[in-house]
């Protein structure tokens, strides 16, 4: 037996297609076909289930009608024989289930009463009158109906022949009086299933047919996969990991051929190749004539650019559209080199810093071949670095102005309380004037000193469950007034899904209030405000504030969040750097983007929970 396993796996595989349009002919039959005819013997299964529910449901509703219609009219007649008694039951309820099963073709129904052990009616009449009188043989299904009171479907050869029958009890006063009969001839029931079978088979068959027929006509698309193997022969210099799955055929031997080839490319890869794919460093080299000859996986993910988009073009086209002069350019042509120069590289999504390292390849005659490049990407590095410092300063910043301040107020306050008892003890009006002024100016100045306060020791929150729409609301009231909204208009669409967060809900009407001032005072005629919240993720929630106001000019946006640093003749620059303490000390972020001319957005970006430690 063994030994003709070989020679039927010889022949099966004689049996099966080597070419590719014959494969995937073949497997297109079978994903068509096999899913056909599950889904089509399922739908016939179904189908047939739910035709025998539909008829049990039938039949029953048959038996309530008779039910209803029965009221207490096996009561009548007690007083004659039973042969009399049924003859006179049979004339006054044959009428009623004459007319029930004329609406139900093919249904025939009755009535048996268990104490006259007899059936009363049978319709139709005219067909199954004969049945009157009759009593049921003792295995007749209708004894276990009257013996447990429940309902009962049963099928098999019963008065009527092989049917399909629904009975109920007959309940009165808590007696069985007998039972109600609906059923059909299983005939009728078997062709109705027949008939839809044939359909299914029809439609399935059909169905089969146009699949198999727009898959054969179809199948010469398949030769198109020739271009699949030249699309990756293409691939193969810029990754030599390319292999082709395994065919059979002509198309087997060619896959089989490249397939080698890149194996064969990969094992004569050197060490050095192999370590600039590892390395955690971008490295990118240029040819004599500028064109790049390699860029690693690092100098990939660094810079944005793909290898496909730069190995074999010049590299000076990168930066075309902007001012940028490449340092490894620079060392090709130039012969300079450059060591640890940090650089604003322009990327292809965005600039970011470098430090880089640059020189020139020559090979063992000393002759030049091209240049080459090692770089590292510091743009977090810097960003730390710089909110480090911006934290010193701060905190000095701070120090000092609290100094000053404490310094200031105290002669401030005698200042005042003077000025004060002058003002009570004097009558000439030019000199009430003069006092009035200086009262004012003193508020004026205690205000900025509050706020210089403010700045170096932020009071410390108190932080309770607060709503961030509910907060934006309370602050456009305070913003909007007649003047403002004859000018501007203020669009809000607040996210409903907001939940509550912890926060210092004043602090952060502080923030919202400075920066919805700013974006109105920014508009000089006509304009708009738009101001949205959304939930960021389960465990941050977003503030939006855009207005198509003035705008902030590119060298200055670095600076408005630094102390004392404003564009306003009245202002005091404090604002901004305030509402900033303010969102970090809530763990939160604050930044903002804009254009000259094009207005300004503020984002805010705050947790839904507090975390007590970073305060």
């Amino acid at each position: 037996m063994y030994s003709l396993l070989p020679g039927l796996n010889a022949f099966v595989q004689k049996l099966l297609p080597h070419t590719l349009r014959g494969k995937m002919v073949v497997l297109a039959i079978i994903m068509v076909s096999l899913p056909t005819l599950v889904i089509g013997y399922l739908v016939e299964t179904e189908g047939r289930e739910a035709l025998l529910q539909e008829k049990k449901a039938k039949l029953f509703a048959v038996t309530s009608l008779l039910d209803n219609a029965l009221a207490d009219s096996f009561t009548l007649y007690h007083e004659l024989p039973r042969a009399e008694r049924i003859k006179a039951l049979n004339h006054h309820l044959a009428p009623v289930t004459d007319e029930i099963t004329s609406a139900f073709s093919g249904v025939g129904a009755g009535y048996y009463n268990k104490e006259l052990d007899a059936i009363i009616t049978y319709a139709p009449q005219a067909q199954y009158g004969n049945a009157v009188g009759i009593s049921i043989n003792l295995d007749h299904p209708g004894h276990e109906v009257m013996a447990n009171g429940k309902p009962l479907v049963s099928s098999g050869t019963q008065v009527r022949g092989n049917i399909m029958n629904a009975m109920i009890p007959i309940k009165r006063d808590n007696q069985i009086l007998g039972y109600i009969w609906a059923n059909e001839l299983s005939n009728d029931i078997d062709r109705q299933a027949l008939s839809m079978d044939i359909k299914i088979i029809l439609v399935i068959s059909i169905g089969l047919l146009l699949s198999l027929g727009l898959i054969i006509a179809s199948s010469r698309r398949f030769a198109s996969d020739i271009e699949v193997i030249k699309t990756n022969l293409a691939n193969l210099p810029l990754d030599l990991n390319t292999e082709l799955p395994a065919m059979q055929g002509e198309m087997g031997e060619i896959a089989d051929s490249v397939n080698a080839l890149s194996r064969a490319l990969r094992e004569t890869k050197t060490l050095n190749e192999l370590i600039l794919e590892s390395a955690a460093d971008g490295v990118i080299s240029v040819d004599i004539n500028g064109c790049v000859t390699m860029i690693n996986p690092a100098g990939e993910l660094i810079t944005g650019y793909n290898r496909r988009e730069l190995v074999g073009k010049p590299y000076a086209e990168v930066f075309e559209k902007v001012d940028f002069n490449s340092p490894v350019l620079d060392t090709l042509f130039r012969g300079i080199k450059h060591v640890a120069l940090e650089i604003d590289y322009p990327g292809k999504t965005r600039t970011i810093q470098l430090s880089i390292s640059t020189s020139q390849l020559h090979n063992a005659q000393g002759e030049t071949l091209g240049a080459l490049a090692i770089f590292t990407d510091l743009t977090a590095k810097k960003e730390v670095q710089r909110r480090i410092e911006q934290a010193e300063r701060l905190a000095t910043l701070g120090e000092l102005m609290a100094g000053v301040a404490h310094e200031v107020r105290n002669p401030l306050t005698a200042i005042s309380g003077f000025v004060q008892i002058l003002k009570d003890s004097e009558k000439d009006p030019q000199r009430l004037e003069y006092t009035h002024i200086i009262l004012k100016e003193v508020q004026s100045i205690n205000r900025v000193i509050q706020q210089l306060l403010d700045f170096s020791r932020p009071r410390i929150g108190r932080y309770h469950q607060v709503n961030l729409n509910q907060i934006l609301k309370e602050s456009l009231i305070l913003v909007k007034t007649k003047g403002i909204e004859a000018r501007v208009d203020f669009h809000v669409h607040l996210d409903d899904r907001l939940s509550d967060i912890e926060a210092d809900g004043e602090l952060l009407k502080q923030v919202l209030l400075n920066i919805l001032i700013n974006a109105v005072q920014s508009i000089a005629a006509r304009g708009e405000i738009i101001i949205s919240t959304k939930v960021l993720d389960e465990n941050h929630q977003q503030i939006t504030i855009q207005d198509n106001g003035c705008g902030i000019a590119d060298e200055i946006k670095s600076k408005v969040f630094d102390p004392f640093y404003t564009t306003k003749p009245s202002g005091t620059g404090l604002g901004l750097s305030i509402s900033q303490r303010i969102i970090t000390a809530h763990d939160g972020e604050i930044w903002l983007e804009s254009q000259p001319n094009k207005g300004t957005t503020f984002v805010i970006t705050l947790p839904i929970k507090h975390d007590a430690g970073s305060l």
